[in-house]
């Protein structure tokens, strides 16, 4: 079966509709200029605290989206740095998604792909890691609420990518077989070996013109005007 013929198409999120860094630096820019200013902390300080805190949360919560928990992380940097975290934390937490939200931009091409795929009546499911409520919103401010018709989190499912239940309750709520999707992402292990090893074919975007064997059915592209052609 070609690539024309999949009738559902199963997502990433996460660096593969957008730029992920670019927002996600532009957040921790304000994110650190509000802890610099609340501490009166050098930003080497600041920012070691965070990276330590980010580090802990994911060994505690290894392969669950709370590992990817923003609030948890500023929790655990206010804490470390014998700060008020109740107070802070929070207002640090939405500083950081209000300036990530307001920098997301779809990569060149994705509307395209989801209009031609809407007009043939394709069904498509985000699959991502993270908690589902960020990950919703995302989807909102990308403007794609009425081109994705499911989506399954790693807070959903209880694991994380390339663990097989996502992809398993992809084709759960998509109702179809492996044969009759396809993955697309940019995570070569999460994405595209995981939905290989569960049997679904995939379109690796390769943003960093890696060198990689594909598995078989795979294909690698470098962005989504190509994937256009191949669906």
């Amino acid at each position: 079966m070609s690539h024309k013929n999949k009738n559902h198409i199963i997502l990433d999120l996460d660096h593969t509709l957008y730029n992920y860094d670019i927002a996600h630096n532009l957040a921790m820019e304000q994110v650190i200029s509000f802890l610099k200013e609340k501490s009166n902390l050098s930003k080497e300080i600041v920012l070691k605290a965070f990276n330590t805190s980010r580090k802990r949360t994911h060994l505690d919560l290894l392969n669950t989206a709370s590992s990817h928990n923003r609030l948890l992380y500023f929790q655990k940097t206010f804490e470390s740095l014998e700060m008020n975290s109740i107070d802070n934390t929070l207002p640090c937490y939405e500083l950081y998604w209000g300036t990530f939200l307001d920098n997301m931009t779809l990569f060149e091409g994705v509307s395209e792909l989801f209009d031609k795929l809407k007009s043939q009546n394709r069904k498509i499911c985000i699959l991502t890691d993270l908690t589902a409520h960020i990950q919703f919103r995302k989807i909102n401010k990308l403007g794609l609420e009425n081109h994705i018709d499911f989506i399954v989190s790693s807070e959903e499912a209880g694991k994380e990518k390339p663990h097989p239940i996502m992809f398993y309750k992809a084709l759960d709520k998509l109702k179809c077989t492996k044969e009759e999707s396809v993955m697309i992402g940019d995570n070569w292990d999460k994405d595209i070996l995981g939905a290989y090893n569960f049997g679904i074919e995939g379109i690796w975007i390769n943003h960093k013109n890696e060198n990689k064997e594909l598995p078989l059915g795979a294909i690698a592209v470098s962005n989504f005007k190509e994937i256009i052609n191949i669906l």
